[in-house]
This record gives structure tokens, sequence and C-alpha cells, in this order.
């Protein structure tokens, strides 16, 4: 028989590290959430934990919420009994402004009879209604860092590998910083707004980097990093690395216009490879990429194909809907715009 309790502190972080789980479901990720409310969850089956989620809410419209499990709920294996007893225990989540509660399983269930319980008790989000600048990406590149750094060079991509020399060659160098963040802060934010304009993507509110880069000075292990890349004294890429359980997340970059000729994101990159090799992290997360597909993405998940590595897919969005009135309207709102 399952039990639910909520915690108020984060109890669970040995047994999501156990499982390998996102780094979107610790203690570092619920700090960078500033003023938004953060609940957490724990399943056990007696003694045992089964499953455990935090829950992040967000405004809607019209004074409407609604609550995201980044790649979560975490559970060791899924059955039909386990996806009901979520499902019950998420209406404590269900206050008056709550719209909906959308999961993000990890990892992705694949057995035919959980699948079957989830069409009939979830709605399956389609994927017109899954951008967000807040949902995590439905596909990450991964690179097994177990190997030598020459049998990870020779298995990259040969462009990738002369950019990497060709950078060395040239005068770049690197720094790794794992305090003293709010140091660098200023040039962090500087050449992420430089990269967003050149890539036509929006960022988060200043405020939401500033209190990353705060809570990395005030909470960080020592494992999490930034990977800079310098021209003498001149600032060109830098790059956040977080550090969670045995794997490595390449999570914000930035780089400059000045010298691109140099391609100073290459080394960088490498760089935080081997600075997460170093702390004995088994896998680099480079994060989102866009497989298969014809979209402003191909550009950035090509770059990150081309270090070798693997695709992991996570699973499909699910929406438990409380007000289905206000998920019309906001369904229609997020297709207008």
């Amino acid at each position: 028989m399952f039990t639910f309790e909520e915690i108020k502190t984060l109890d669970a972080e040995s047994f999501l590290k156990e499982l390998n789980a996102p780094f979107t479901q610790g203690d570092i990720y619920s700090r960078w959430q500033n003023k938004r409310t953060v609940r957490r969850f724990v399943i056990k089956k007696g003694e045992e934990m089964v499953a455990y989620f935090q829950a992040v809410k967000f405004p809607l419209v019209q004074n409407k919420s609604y609550y995201y499990i980044p790649y979560g709920p975490v559970a060791k294996s899924y059955s039909p009994d386990l996806l009901k007893f979520i499902k019950e225990s998420l209406n404590l989540l269900l206050d008056e402004t709550v719209v909906y509660v959308r999961l993000d399983f990890s990892p992705s269930i694949s057995d035919s009879e959980s699948l079957k319980f989830l069409s009939q008790n979830f709605y399956k989000v389609p994927a017109r209604l899954s951008h967000g600048s807040y949902f995590q990406p439905r596909q990450e590149w991964f690179l097994n860092i177990e190997k030598t750094l020459a049998v990870l060079l020779s298995e990259m991509h040969q462009k990738t590998r002369y950019h990497v020399r060709l950078a060395e060659r040239k005068g770049v160098t690197t720094k790794i910083i794992n305090a003293n963040f709010q140091e660098y802060f200023s040039d962090f934010y500087r050449l992420m707004k430089v990269t967003a304009e050149r890539g036509k993507f929006a960022l988060h509110e200043e405020e939401y980097y500033k209190n990353v880069f705060d809570n990395l000075d005030r909470h960080n292990d020592g494992r999490s990093f930034l990977s800079i890349a310098y021209l003498g004294e001149e600032m060109l890429a830098i790059d956040l690395v977080i550090v969670f359980g045995d794997i490595a997340n390449y999570v914000f970059g930035g780089s400059s216009n000045e010298h691109r000729n140099l391609v100073p994101t290459y080394l960088a990159q490498w760089a935080a490879i081997i600075q997460s090799k170093t702390l004995g992290c088994c896998e680099y997360n480079f994060g989102a990429v866009s497989m298969g597909k014809t979209s402003d993405w191909s550009g950035i998940t090509d770059y990150k194909v081309k270090f070798g590595g693997h695709l992991v897919e996570h699973s499909d969005y699910y929406d438990l809907i409380k007000k289905p009135f206000w998920y019309f309207v906001y369904s229609v709102r997020k297709l207008l715009k």
C-alpha cells in the first residue's frame, strides 16, 4: 500500500542521485525558482521510497496558475497502481487557482498497461501546446565521458576536433570557476544577451539568472562550475555546467560576436568535458536538441551532436486538468501566440 507525504526539506537527494534523475527534481533547481511556490512530495511503499516529485507553480492569465513537475515524478518503476495513486495525490496541489498540473515522467513510461492508464486518465499534450521557456526539452544529447580523452577526441566529428585544436593554436585559453560565481555574472549575462540576439531566442528575466548565480555561491558543493574561454583578457565564451549525481549538465552558454573565427565555444565546451571527467562524472548532458526536424535549433543541434554521443528522449507531457474551461482558454491563447 502506498503512502504520500509532503516534505519541506529535500530528503530525497540520495534517492534521486541513485536513479540518475535530472537535476530539475533536485534541491539546486528548486532554489532557482526565486519567488515561485515549490512543493515536494514523497511516495513510499511500506518504508521504501518508490517515487518523488517537486512541483513548481507558474502564473496564468486571470489570476489562474498551473503546476509543472519538470522531468518528474521520478520513480524506480511505474505501474498502473502507482500512477493511480499519483493522480489521487495530486489533489493536494489543486487549489482554486490551479487550471492543470503538467507531468513529465522520469524515466519515460513504456509498458503498455501504464501507457493505457495514462491515456485514459491524463491528457497527452500535443506538440503545439508544449512549447515554452519553462518546459524542459523532449530531446537531449548525452556523451559518455568514461572513455579516455584521446578516445573522446577521436570519436568527435573531424571538424569539431579541428575546431578544438584551432582555438588552442590561435591562443584561446580556458579557465574553470567553481566559486565566487557572482564576480562573473555581468560578463555572463552580457554574452547571453549577445547570443540570444544572434540566435533570435528569448531569455529568462535577468533576475532569474542572478538568482542562479547567487544560489551557486551559497550552496554549491564545489562540483558545478563555469567554463570560460579567453583571448588574452577578453572573455569570448562562457558555459555554466551543473553537476548532479554522475551527470554534468550544460545548462546555459553565451559567446561574443568578436573573434568567432577562433571558435572559442568549442574549446570552452571541451574544457567543460575535461572538468566533468575529472569530477568523476559518467555522462555529459549537452541539453536540448531537435533531431529529425527542421527548426531554429538545427545549428545548435549540429554543434552538440558533432562532439559525439547519443540521443536521450524524454516522456511526452501529460496534463491533469482541473478546470476544463480555463484550460481551453489557455490552449487557444497559446495557439494564437
